[in-house]
């Protein structure tokens, strides 16, 4: 084999290397149901309508692009209580989903949770 052809081998072959690397350590970002919001001063919680209203814009998001036409939530996620705050999700054809809040970290006031999708 040629040493033109060989180097043009190894660059192609570390760039598609490169490539499935970024692609593996960006994907997680994209699909993230992580949002981050402020605790109400008083009781220490993320108000119910403050995470019904993060749910409801990155539901889904990038991988459908529509948003449910409702999110409600069972109470305000408390980052202490250790359980997982239980949500419904109503897309526009009326089917519901059921998801599970849980807190991913607290900094001050500031309290990160994600959520998942259950099954049934």
């Amino acid at each position: 084999m040629k040493r033109s052809t060989l180097a043009v081998l190894t660059i192609v072959g570390g760039l598609a290397f490169a490539t499935a690397v970024l692609t593996v350590l960006t994907a997680p970002r994209l699909l993230s149901s992580e949002s981050t919001s402020v605790r109400d001063a008083a009781t220490g919680h993320v108000p119910r309508a403050e995470v019904e209203r993060r749910i409801q814009a990155h539901y889904g998001v990038p991988v459908i692009d529509k948003k449910p036409r409702q999110v409600r939530c069972e109470d305000e996620l408390r980052p202490r209580s250790g359980r997982p705050l239980m949500c419904e999700v109503t897309l526009d054809d009326d089917r519901t989903q059921s998801i599970a809040v849980s807190v991913t970290g607290t900094d001050g006031e500031h309290v990160s949770y994600d959520y998942v999708l259950l099954e049934g």
